[in-house]
């Protein structure tokens, strides 16, 4: 009589072996991978004409199958769990290969501490800040449907914005992964496009450290993180408190959709699938519209902070009118925003049109395409865009107002948007 147990634990030690997932075992068979589980569980066994598969498949004999392992091993090794720790040590090495060459850098490598040394002349109180950034409720769709690059490219203007909200500029970025025993092309692509997000913004790339799991995570699956760090002198950065009234607010667009407001269109999703693939503005679908990366305000920002022509900045996470955005705003003052004059994005016309939403709880938990708030001096109105529109679209959302009916109001809305 054979023995299911000893059958299901040679499949799954020959299949390991291989470097296989369950999932990669049953493409190859042409079945489902619940239907590899329960055989390597000992719940059933193959047909015959299925072992005779399985053992060509894993370049094994149906005796070894039949019978199980002669003898259970005492030797447990990192390819019993899955790990290829060859090929991850040759990935790796590949991976450093994209860290950027910067004097700023004198150490970089995986497994060690990263080693730099930020220039700091001219300032009379360096501060330092570190940020560590996830890419929030959007990664898991983004793994399910191959937005790799996108993930990483959006995490790194995350975390970028983070920083320069403050007027300071993002110095070294360093990403991590936690993953299962992903093939190496998947892990290059995120490291690339890490990277070439740094390089647009003028951020050294300190590398990517990949920490491979197999036993908790499946082959495609992931977890992405950054760590980035930005010095500035104390007195430059902006804290709000230069904001008066009368100063003019404006609003830089992106193209992204805040992880903060994905949930929601998850829901959307969750009872509408084909909407997915529905077509948005004639040239894209709703999937390539959704993952669109946030931009990144690093090279306007340096360039609008070096003329000191910033009194303050708003991050705007999920709805422009969420007081909480403004917590740097001086006490008595508010942001009277008119929405009118925005050019309501595609995807987000596409959203509303849906009428799964009033328009109250759109505006509360979408930001219609405007994710950073920038305070500027009121005759200075003309320098500033001329600035900003060499790098990113941009609206005149409004002014500084005293409030002394609602002097804690921090925001109010102004207006109407043109659905």
């Amino acid at each position: 009589m054979l023995d299911r147990e000893k059958g299901g634990r040679a499949i799954s030690e020959q299949r390991k072996r291989k470097g296989m997932t369950q999932k990669q075992l049953a493409g190859f068979l042409h079945v489902s991978y619940q239907a590899v589980s329960r055989w390597e569980q000992g719940l059933s066994l193959p047909s015959v004409d299925m072992i005779y598969d399985i053992a060509r498949t894993l370049d094994t004999t149906v005796d070894f199958l039949l019978n199980g392992l002669a003898e259970e091993r005492k030797v447990i090794s990192y390819m019993d769990t899955g790990l290829d720790t060859k090929k991850l040590h040759m990935l790796k090495q590949r991976l450093d290969s994209l860290v950027t060459k910067d004097k700023m850098l004198l150490h970089a490598k995986y497994t060690d501490p990263i080693f730099f040394k930020p220039d700091i002349a001219g300032m009379e109180e360096p501060v330092y800040l570190l940020a560590n950034h996830v890419s929030g409720s959007k990664e898991h769709f983004a793994m399910e449907n191959g937005y790799d690059g996108e993930i990483c490219t959006d995490l790194v203007s995350n975390a970028s914005n983070n920083l320069i909200r403050f007027g300071v500029r993002p110095a070294i970025l360093q990403a991590n992964i936690i993953c299962g025993n992903n093939d190496s092309g998947q892990i290059l692509i995120m490291g690339e496009a890490f990277k070439k997000a740094c390089e647009r913004s003028g951020i050294v790339f300190a590398g990517m450290e990949v920490a491979a799991q197999p036993v908790n995570y499946h082959a495609c699956e992931y977890k992405t993180q950054a760590a980035v760090i930005g010095v500035s002198d104390r007195r430059k950065i902006i804290t709000g408190d230069k904001i008066v009234e009368g100063d003019i607010v404006i609003g830089l667009y992106t193209e992204g959709i805040s992880a903060v407001s994905y949930p929601f269109i998850k829901v959307m999703l969750d009872r509408k699938p084909e909407i997915a693939y529905a077509n948005i503005d004639g040239d894209s679908i709703f999937m390539d519209e959704m993952m669109k990366p946030n931009d990144c305000y690093v090279n306007v920002m340096n360039e609008l902070c070096r003329q000191e022509l910033i009194h303050g900045v708003f991050r705007i996470d999920r709805s422009l009118f969420n007081r909480r955005c403004y917590h740097t705003m001086p006490k008595g003052l508010g942001a009277g925003l008119s929405i009118s004059s925005l050019s309501l994005p595609p995807l987000y016309r596409y959203l509303y049109d849906l009428g799964m939403m009033d328009r109250e709880c759109f505006l509360e938990n979408f930001s219609l395409g405007i994710s950073m708030l920038l305070v500027i001096p009121k005759g200075e109105w003309g320098r500033v865009i001329k600035i900003i529109e060499k790098y990113h679209k941009c609206y005149r959302m409004g002014t500084i107002q005293r409030d002394d009916e609602h002097p804690d109001a921090k925001v109010w809305m102004e207006g109407t948007v043109k659905w």
